[in-house]
């Protein structure tokens, strides 16, 4: 009767535990779109931030924004150029060279170091890259944008 006793609650409390496991939520990586903390922008609509991914001029408070491409984090890149982009790293490359030869614009810069990517977004307020959430709350001088992808848990 004893041993009964004891594996009631023993077995009530493992249920529970596994039952608030599963109902504590789960923070997953998250891919923001980022700019200087000094500068001041609403957030942009998913179109809007493709376009100035692919090198067309968006503006917002009368400045021109600039895109950089976060090139520092393979991981980041592919869910950039998949989630964001929509195009595979090759036709994205392609669709970049094809708009230079036929506007004359420069292309979309790239960076393949964080450090150096942090110093170009604070050296100049108009310029907006994408990186992982946890990269922008170490540096207080970068501001989250907004979200442009969420790992699903």
């Amino acid at each position: 009767m004893i041993a009964l006793t004891l594996r009631l609650p023993t077995k009530l409390i493992m249920t529970l535990l596994l039952s608030l496991s599963f109902s504590l939520p789960t923070f997953g990586k998250e891919l923001v779109l980022v700019s200087s903390a000094t500068a001041n922008y609403e957030p942009l609509s998913s179109f809007e931030v493709r376009k100035i991914f692919l090198g067309y001029p968006i503006k917002r408070n009368n400045i021109s924004l600039i895109a950089i491409r976060n090139k520092s984090d393979e991981e980041s890149y592919q869910i950039f150029l998949q989630k964001v982009i929509h195009l595979s790293a090759r036709n994205y490359e392609r669709r970049l060279m094809s708009k230079t030869f036929r506007t004359g614009t420069a292309l979309v810069s790239s960076i393949d170091t964080l450090p150096a990517l942090t110093h170009k977004l604070l050296s100049n307020k108009a310029n907006l890259s994408v990186m992982w959430l946890k990269d922008v709350e170490r540096n207080h001088n970068l501001k989250v944008v907004q979200v442009v992808w969420e790992e699903e848990k």
